[in-house]
């Protein structure tokens, strides 16, 4: 474990993609199997493998271990935190000249994550972890300590990982990630890897994979021959991978999570498939035969408890749109026209709420054009094009998906409160709560952290804390000085926001230098969007 903090310490200190791999490979060579596995485990997966529950050591916990090993006032602890922004990188920092500088090994890491895992009392978590904190190095502790919170805060990501285990092994890089997005185990790879048998390991069900992205298109004019693409709509819902199998199902959204308890009626429907399969697709609010706004879908999503009454209020279907495998094999590798005849072929007397998204061969620009007009009349977000003959490429936006989509509108929006940044951001005032006009005062609508430069969030930086009010932990309340344009996607009702609304996936386009706050759009203009946006199309 020293020596793994020993690299991750070397990674963080570069910015080239390329250095943080060459670190890690030359890691990875030094390790035996065992330790390969259980390093690639802490980088990626976390402290443990188990299926049965989660690792449980939440941040109280961190901090309370902390405070009983170094002793030190909590409201230091909380002024260290509030300017690191990482339990981690606060205790690391804490423990210098506190702990006995013990030496302690990826196996006996291991051991302890096992330990704390079978805890259930958070007072017993947090007396064997102030142990662990007064015996080890406090460089070390530090990233034992980050493996548990799941962020390494090292400009480190998974795909990265992939590649160090390529250069180490000698395994081609495409082999090594078709075989992580198949098995869903990266440490199993790199052991495969290293062992040459990567192509010997199967595809496995119930674990996220890899979804297709695909790549904005602006201008349908720029697509240099219209008829070597196939056409879809872009639904506006909640895009979903389905694992079948014997009865069993489970459902992943794209950012890795479960969500199978949330829609038990696709679950029964999906129960009855009678071959295993792994469908990408979109879970939608849907009503009459038709797409509703995920304005609805919304209200079913936020519901922890899914009853008989909720079901029927917001009826949910589900559209497929691609097959990534079927009966024991990924079809990733086959051409689009073969994935889609197999998914037609296994959905097709499947019925309500399993439906297939209609597919048309686009004639010209003009065609794809008035083909976007269409869905946006039904109620969609867009149109996604799809290039014949392609393959499914997992986690790539390589141009052979398309996605032709507009935001919904923009708004002009004074800052009202600001959020210290994470990682090389910590310092940095770089999350940005917005609110909209209401005779002489703002009220919020939503947050958004990109579409700036370095450069701009550093004199924003400089601005808005010189505007501060009031201060809470991380965040800084401002006075409405600064404007800002923000492009979205959708408009949904939210308890949250004082304006009563909240705006979906906002960013930035622009500082509005040339604006004043009463210059910004109101809460009547979020209200009319909003109104627009559940009305149903004709």
């Amino acid at each position: 474990m020293d020596h793994l903090a020993q690299a991750c310490e070397r990674i963080a200190s570069y910015n080239s993609r390329l250095r943080k791999v060459a670190i890690l490979a030359d890691y990875f060579r030094t390790l035996a199997d065992p330790d390969l596995e259980r390093a690639v485990r802490f980088l990626c997966c976390g402290p443990i493998q188990s299926e049965d529950r989660k690792f449980s050591v939440g941040g109280a916990t961190l901090r309370d271990a902390a405070l009983l090993a170094t002793g030190i006032d909590p409201k230091i602890y909380a002024i260290c935190y509030r300017d690191v922004g990482d339990t981690g990188e606060t205790v690391g920092l804490l423990l210098h000249g506190k702990t006995q500088n013990e030496p302690i090994s990826l196996a006996e890491a291991e051991l302890a994550y096992a330990r704390l895992y079978k805890m259930r009392r958070q007072q017993d978590k947090v007396e064997v972890l102030g142990e662990i904190l007064r015996r080890h190095r406090p460089i070390t502790l530090k990233y034992f300590l980050k493996v548990i919170t799941g962020n390494l805060r090292i400009g480190l990501l998974s795909k990265q990982v992939e590649e160090a285990i390529a250069e180490a092994t000698g395994a081609e890089l495409d082999h090594v990630r078709a075989a992580s997005n198949a098995c869903g185990d990266l440490p199993c790879v790199a052991l495969a890897a290293r062992n040459g048998t990567l192509l010997e390991l199967e595809a496995r069900l119930f674990h996220p994979m890899e979804f297709m992205l695909a790549k904005p298109l602006d201008n349908v004019a720029d697509l240099a021959d219209p008829t070597e693409w196939y056409v879809e709509d872009k639904y506006d819902g909640f895009r979903s991978q389905i694992h079948v199998d014997q009865g069993r199902v489970v459902i992943f959204t794209r950012g890795m999570e479960e969500v199978t308890a949330s829609f038990p009626e696709l679950v029964e429907a999906f129960r009855h498939l009678p071959r295993a399969a792994v469908l990408d697709g979109e879970i939608l609010a849907w009503q009459d035969g038709r797409a509703l706004s995920f304005n609805v879908l919304q209200q079913r999503i936020a519901r922890k408890k899914i009853t008989p009454e909720l079901m029927a209020e917001v009826p949910v279907a589900f559209v497929a749109y691609d097959l990534a495998y079927l009966d024991g094999a990924m079809q990733i590798d086959r051409p689009l026209e073969a994935r889609r005849a197999a998914m037609v072929d296994l959905l097709s007397a499947q019925g309500h709420p399993l439906y297939i998204a209609p597919q048309w061969r686009a004639e010209s620009a003009e065609h794809i054009e008035q083909s976007f007009l269409d869905a946006r009349g039904r109620g969609n977000e867009g149109l996604v094009l799809k290039r014949a003959g392609s393959a499914y490429e997992p986690a790539k936006r390589s141009g052979t998906w398309l996605k032709v989509k507009r935001p919904y509108a923009t708004l002009d929006v004074v800052i009202t409160a600001a959020e210290q940044g994470s990682g090389r951001r910590a310092i940095w005032l770089s999350d940005y709560t917005f609110g909209v006009r209401d005779a002489d005062r703002f009220l919020n609508v939503g947050k958004a952290y990109s579409g700036l430069t370095d450069q701009e969030i550093r004199e924003l930086t400089r601005i808005l804390r010189a505007a501060t009010t009031d201060r809470f932990g991380r965040v800084a309340l401002v006075k409405p000085e600064v404007v800002i344009e923000v492009a979205f996607d959708g408009i949904q009702k939210s308890s949250r926001h004082k304006g009563g609304y909240a705006l979906r996936f906002p960013r930035i386009i622009r500082w509005r230098r040339d604006k004043t706050p009463a210059e910004a759009d109101s809460i009547d203009r979020v209200r009319e969007l909003y109104e627009a946006s559940m009305a149903r199309p004709a």
